[in-house]
């Protein structure tokens, strides 16, 4: 006997997804080339094919929980082969930004960081921080004088406490999003056949695949057909940036442990190993965004989805660098009509890019891993599933 299901389709949430520069949604008729053609979509279930119908059909609360939408890599692969130029990549940026904004703890920062006219208001928060911290300092009216230090014109003890709680407010927003998100995602699976697994042999390979790019590499080592994409310089450019964080955050916290357990005082020599690291990490980051901003700008519509959001997020990124920079220049100068107001840029972007990481591209720092655990942990229901069947029934795994 037929089930029939009854769908309720949310055109609100279709005409948010098309607002994104998603795309004609009409324009797909279901051929199902863009998962043919995608280097990363899995054999059992694949991918961007389900996720334009259910976009078309305004299926909001299946595709807010579909790990499919953080494990694509936004190759554009997919839209370099539709043959009805209906963009399913463009389509599923949009609904990585929507989930980002639909799943933000709390709700209202979500929706603030995609509208421009909130900017000022963002900006503002830091800047009152810091200006506080200035103030307090006694050096909000003028610039200490004497040799160019930057601990001078603002306290480390001041500083760390709040950066610390802006670090940590963005952990337990970031936390408290991706919970949201893996809720519904792992209730859809258990509803599904399968029988139980654990998801921590499945941690170690997420944790392998992220630091290695395994997936990114699949976008060039086993990609089908040979039209060009625009997204080549993608797996580099976004190596390039991850490695390049990654040293600004050990020299941060290289130094942060020496101030604090070593009595270890800035500013440090140029040819101090953490200096190197830092200078070598923040140039790093500088060319690789640098590239996506030329890529974007040369490329236009060929890129893929561009929105606000996604140049917001480039651009700061690429500030703090430069704004990084241009403090240490200037100090080594000794220009502190310069070096300070640097610092102090420096350390405004520093924040808005840390404490609004749950709400920006950044976000994907949080689901993204939490997507490759849901997709192997469905994956290892399947398949363990499968072999109780083929032993003839016998009691599900633990």
């Amino acid at each position: 006997m037929n089930q029939t299901v009854a769908i309720q389709p949310d055109l609100e949430f279709k005409r948010a997804i098309l607002g994104l520069d998603a795309g004609d949604l009409s324009g797909c008729y279901q051929c199902g080339t863009c998962s043919v053609m995608c280097p990363v979509s899995p054999d059992d279930d694949p991918f961007p094919r389900k996720e334009m119908i259910w976009t078309q059909w305004g299926l909001k609360d299946r595709l807010m929980h579909d790990p499919a939408i953080w494990l694509c890599h936004q190759c554009q692969l997919c839209s370099t082969y539709c043959p009805r130029e209906a963009k399913p990549a463009n389509v599923m940026a949009a609904l990585r930004e929507y989930s980002v904004a639909f799943h933000a703890f709390p709700r209202f920062l979500g929706e603030w960081m995609n509208k421009p006219r909130y900017l000022p208001l963002l900006l503002a928060i830091p800047v009152v921080a810091l200006m506080i911290v200035l103030a307090i300092n006694g050096t909000l009216t003028e610039f200490p004088k004497g040799e160019i230090v930057f601990r001078k014109y603002v306290p480390f003890l001041l500083l760390d406490s709040v950066f610390i709680t802006a670090v940590g407010f963005a952990l337990i927003a970031g936390m408290v999003s991706v919970a949201r998100y893996w809720r519904g995602a792992v209730a859809e699976i258990n509803s599904a056949e399968g029988t139980n697994v654990s998801l921590l042999g499945a941690a170690w390979t997420v944790l392998r695949d992220i630091l290695l790019h395994r997936e990114f590499d699949k976008c060039t080592d086993e990609r089908v057909g040979d039209r060009p994409s625009y997204k080549t310089h993608m797996p580099h450019s976004h190596m390039a940036v991850f490695f390049g964080f990654i040293g600004l955050f050990i020299t941060t916290t290289g130094l942060f442990i020496g101030i604090y357990f070593f009595d270890f005082f800035p500013p440090m020599s140029q040819t101090h190993p953490l200096k190197i690291l830092g200078n070598v990490s923040g140039a790093v980051v500088i060319v690789a965004c640098l590239v996506f901003m030329y890529r974007r700008a040369v490329d236009k519509e060929k890129a893929g989805k561009t929105t606000y959001n996604d140049w917001l997020f480039v651009t700061v990124l690429l500030l703090v660098s430069v704004t990084g920079f241009l403090a240490q220049f200037a100090r080594l100068a000794d220009a502190a009509g310069v070096a300070y107001p640097s610092y102090f840029v420096h350390l405004v972007l520093v924040f808005f890019l840390l404490a609004y990481a749950p709400y920006s591209k950044f976000a994907h720092v949080f689901y993204r891993p939490a997507a490759m655990l849901i997709a192997r942990y469905r994956g290892a229901r399947k398949r363990a599933a499968g072999d109780v069947r083929a032993a003839g029934g016998a009691g599900a795994t633990a």
